[in-house]
């Protein structure tokens, strides 16, 4: 019987001994993987890559440093283009960066600090367990492989910057149309369609964005694709019967009648504008017609409809007494008219459809649309703004800019001059500082975009930019967005001790300068831009609530070297001729600002900002462009120290 007692307690033992095993053994793996991903809280998993980039195991300040750099490659590398030409190749370079006097606008920009938290968190969610697993499948499984998750490209603008350069290449379709060669006697002649062989540049885009989410440069091989026209011969010839019919009919009036006055204006379109206008147009359900070609139609009431009709609203309007610092009004509000392009547009190009269509009844006459512009204040908000006191001043240095910079600075103040913001308004810069055109006051500066010397309009906007985050730094206003600028310019370093760090930058339609009034009183901006001291002045008046507001002065981190010159070929120059982008040093820093909130609150905001290197890029003149192509998968260069 002991005997058996014996043996039945050697099988418990070795029960209990599996049963110890079969679970001890797992538990004990659980906590080391779950030791193991504990000790990477603040790193990337292992076995994390971005894109072909293994990333296993950075820490924070690794990462941050790691995309930095990667993007300045880009920007220095720029795309590479090669277009297959039969036997021959042709390659250019477009540099992701538009840069001019006191400007740079990136085509490609992401949130690096969203970026970085984003690929920390890869593979930590779940809590422990998940956690844990988590490292494990990292750890033991397939490679996970990132893409930045936060990119934005600015892809209208990156469009516009390859079509220019490839443009050459293309051989665009023609549609099949008429040319009117006279209206009296009416005389015109055929133009047959023919296929074109083009790009697609959303696929081009696509390439690129796809590349770069990887942390590759992109190269890009072009290849035409053929394109047929919109109309073809066969369509045409179904209703060429009907041009005389278009032109028979006789010019079109345009009418307007004054709402107070009573008065009648009316402009005529005579058969010869008719003539250069028209195109052929698809009716839905009726096929084609013959219309107006809506550009040269809408530039037509813009600049000759418009200049009779619009009225621009009158805003109630406020003069400081100094004495008293207080504002006074001085101007009651009016509406304004404004003449609506587009639906005046749609019912003339409408009348002059109905001619392919009937045989008699037409409209010989069209009225324009008008819409009413509302102005900005009113006379009845104005009795009780609570406008007592300066809040906050903004100043920054535009001393040695180009005259149409300068220019460009007067027309941004003078918009922004007297402008009253309600309430839980939040202010945008673009918003009252647009269109950027010169019919609303800019002038062009010259900007380096790929391998052209190009005019924009609107450069020196930055300055305002820059002057307006002060100001509401100053003023304690909520700041809600502001991005830095792309390089290091002399005209935004700090005030105080000269550093870069403390500006703020806008182009549209991205990125803008906001910020939020919180106060519970309007807010009023007043400008002045000194061409004696070069010094712009905003100053931010309301109604104190008793916060406190300051920002401390930058500090630079780290300079970065600009690195070696690029010299790029072009035929847009004549042979021989040279015209310089200088060059940029790059910068780390970061500044703190901070508000004392009427309650007590105290809010502390750090900005830190990196400020791309920028080789000096020369661009020479040649007969036929020999620029190679290079590159592929990013390198990772070590960061050249500037003494």
């Amino acid at each position: 019987m002991e005997f058996g007692e014996k043996k039945i307690s050697v099988s418990l033992n070795k029960v209990s001994i599996s049963f110890a095993v079969v679970v001890g053994v797992p538990i004990i793996l659980f906590l080391g993987f779950f030791a193991y991903a504990s000790a990477y809280g603040e790193k990337v998993y292992p076995g994390v890559q971005l894109g072909e980039i293994p990333i296993g195991g950075m820490e924070k300040s690794e990462l941050k440093n790691l995309l930095e750099q990667m993007t300045d490659k880009v920007i220095s590398d720029g795309i590479q283009f090669e277009v297959l030409l039969g036997e021959k190749k042709e390659s250019f370079v477009i540099h992701p960066i538009i840069t001019g006097e006191g400007e740079a606008i990136e085509l490609f920009h992401f949130d690096v600090d969203a970026e970085v938290e984003n690929i920390l968190h890869a593979g930590k969610g779940g809590g422990i367990f998940g956690q844990t697993w988590g490292f494990a499948q990292s750890r033991f499984g397939k490679k996970n492989i990132l893409s930045l998750a936060h990119l934005n490209i600015e892809k209208e603008k990156l469009r516009e910057s390859i079509q220019e350069q490839a443009k050459q290449y293309e051989t665009l379709p023609v549609d099949a149309t008429i040319i009117i060669e006279n209206t009296d006697p009416l005389q015109y002649s055929f133009v047959s369609s023919t296929p074109g062989y083009v790009f697609s540049y959303d696929e081009i885009i696509g390439k690129i964005e796809s590349d770069w989410k990887h942390l590759k440069v992109p190269t890009v091989q072009l290849q035409t694709q053929k394109q047929e026209p919109a109309i073809h011969d066969e369509e045409l010839l179904a209703i060429v019967e009907r041009v005389p019919v278009v032109f028979q009919t006789g010019p079109m009036d345009l009418t307007y009648v004054d709402s107070q006055t009573k008065l009648q204006t009316t402009w005529k379109i005579s058969l010869s504008q008719i003539a250069n206008w028209i195109e052929m147009q698809d009716i839905p359900e009726n096929g084609f017609g013959f219309g107006l070609k809506p550009e040269p139609v809408k530039e037509y009431l813009q600049s000759v409809v418009g200049t009779k009709v619009n009225v621009a609203p009158r805003d109630a309007k406020f003069s400081f007494d100094e004495e008293n610092l207080r504002v006074k009004e001085f101007q009651t509000s009016r509406p304004g008219i404004e003449l609506d392009v587009e639906q005046t547009y749609t019912d003339l190009n409408g009348a002059i459809l109905q001619r392919t269509l009937h045989d008699d009844g037409f409209t010989k006459s069209v009225q324009i649309t008008v819409k009413q512009a509302e102005p900005n204040v009113k006379t009845g908000e104005v009795n009780d703004l609570g406008i007592t006191e300066v809040l906050g001043v903004g100043t920054s240095n535009f001393g040695g800019s180009p005259r149409n910079r300068i220019l460009n600075i007067k027309n941004g103040a003078k918009l922004l001059d007297g402008l009253l913001i309600k309430p839980g308004e939040e202010f945008s810069a673009i918003k009252y500082t647009q269109p950027y055109t010169t019919e609303n006051g800019y002038v062009p500066e010259l900007v380096i975009k790929g391998d052209e010397v190009k005019p924009e309009i609107g450069g020196g906007l930055c300055q305002i930019g820059t002057t307006l985050f002060r100001m509401a730094m100053n003023g304690g206003m909520e700041i809600t967005q502001r991005r830095n600028h792309s390089l290091v310019v002399s005209y935004y370093n700090d005030p105080v001790n000269r550093l870069p760090g403390t500006d703020a930058t806008i182009y549209e339609p991205a990125p803008d300068f906001r910020f939020k009034n919180d106060t519970e009183h309007y807010i009023l901006i007043d400008t002045e831009v000194n061409t004696n001291s070069m010094e712009l002045v905003f100053t931010l008046w309301g109604t104190s609530d008793g916060r406190q507001a300051s920002f401390t002065h930058p500090v630079v981190h780290r300079w970065i070297s600009p690195g070696e010159k690029i010299v790029k070929e072009t035929t847009t120059l004549e042979p021989g001729k040279q015209t310089c982008q200088h060059s940029y040093i790059g910068a780390d820093t970061s500044f703190t600002y901070t508000r004392v909130l009427a309650n007590g609150e105290k809010q502390e905001i750090l900005y830190e900002s990196h400020y791309r290197p920028l080789p000096e890029i020369c661009l020479v003149g040649v007969t036929e462009k020999t620029v190679e192509a290079t590159g592929d998968i990013l390198s990772l260069p070590e960061p050249v120290p500037v003494e």
